[in-house]
């Protein structure tokens, strides 16, 4: 089979392909890390714990940082053909980027601490597979004292891949970086940030104006309602755009849609007013966010 990547030189970010005589080296190292975690590391549940996979190994590849600044969300495509001419794709977020790129409500410690454990710093590598991402930044410096992961702090999981199906013989594979600020783009995700960013400062601008009209909590949640829609019954979890000229209004309203969901099950929870309610959504006109450039 022939293995390819794809990855971003001019911007310093490397793939070793399983085939390079550096691979093992560098895999054996995320390895023994990876079964010596750390003081301060966060606590994952084993059966969340993403598995560096025998099965997974010759579509898998180390990922080099070798830039300056450090990667805090990551998107990779892997493109296959079968020996029957049968192409298809298998696409995974490896970081969201979310908890830092959209830090609403987020304190700035909790900040800090995910600017640890969410990125990839200068020098790092990781393992990237069809299972998922393996590796953290041990490898370049231990976490600070306050980048340690509190004890008695629960850490929310997300979901894990599955890795590769049972499928027929391969002919070719050819695994694809795809950024936020740099890369093809291949996923949208730098559009999805952008989007979830305006989704939340519109809101956030109609209940703070909402506030400094006067009007009770109760009427301005009414008046977001109407800018989000009723709220779906599970968060929508991928967007596939349709028609690249629509897409940021596509992905705003999947935004818009997810933060509906997020008001309908805060308003089901113990202790909560309307008036709790429209502070939090408030505060988030004051967020300082990066600016969101395409290299």
């Amino acid at each position: 089979m022939d293995f390819h990547c794809e990855d971003l030189p001019q911007h310093r970010l490397l793939l070793v392909s399983s085939a390079s005589p550096d691979y093992a080296p560098l895999l054996a190292d995320i390895q023994r890390r990876f079964g010596q975690p750390v003081d301060g590391s966060p606590p994952i549940p084993e059966q969340y714990r993403e598995k560096i996979s025998e099965r997974d190994r010759a579509n898998s590849a180390i990922l080099l940082n070798q830039n300056t600044k450090p990667v805090a969300a990551l998107q990779v495509v892997w493109y296959f053909e079968d020996v029957a001419g049968r192409s298809y794709r298998h696409s995974h977020r490896m970081l969201s980027g979310r908890p830092l790129l959209l830090p609403f409500g987020v304190p700035e410690n909790v900040l800090r601490m995910w600017g640890y454990w969410k990125t990839i710093l200068p020098g790092s590598k990781r393992y990237l597979g069809e299972s998922g991402m393996v590796g953290d930044n041990t490898d370049v410096r231990l976490p600070s004292p306050d980048e340690k992961w509190p004890t008695g702090r629960g850490m929310v999981v997300g979901f894990r891949g599955g890795g590769g199906s049972a499928r027929d013989p391969l002919k070719s594979c050819t695994l694809v970086l795809d950024g936020e600020f740099i890369g093809p783009n291949l996923e949208n995700l730098f559009e999805k940030i952008v989007a979830d960013a305006d989704a939340h400062m519109l809101v956030a601008t109609i209940a703070r104006q909402g506030h400094n009209q006067g009007l009770p909590p109760t009427r301005i949640l009414a008046e977001i309602n109407k800018v989000t829609g009723p709220a779906p019954e599970r968060p929508s979890m991928t967007v596939h755009v349709q028609n690249q000229a629509t897409a940021a209004e596509e992905l705003r309203q999947s935004a818009l849609q997810n933060l509906a969901y997020e008001f309908a099950t805060g308003r089901k929870s113990p202790g909560y007013s309307d008036e709790q309610m429209v502070y939090m959504i408030m505060d988030w006109t004051t967020t300082l966010l990066p600016k969101f450039r395409r290299g």
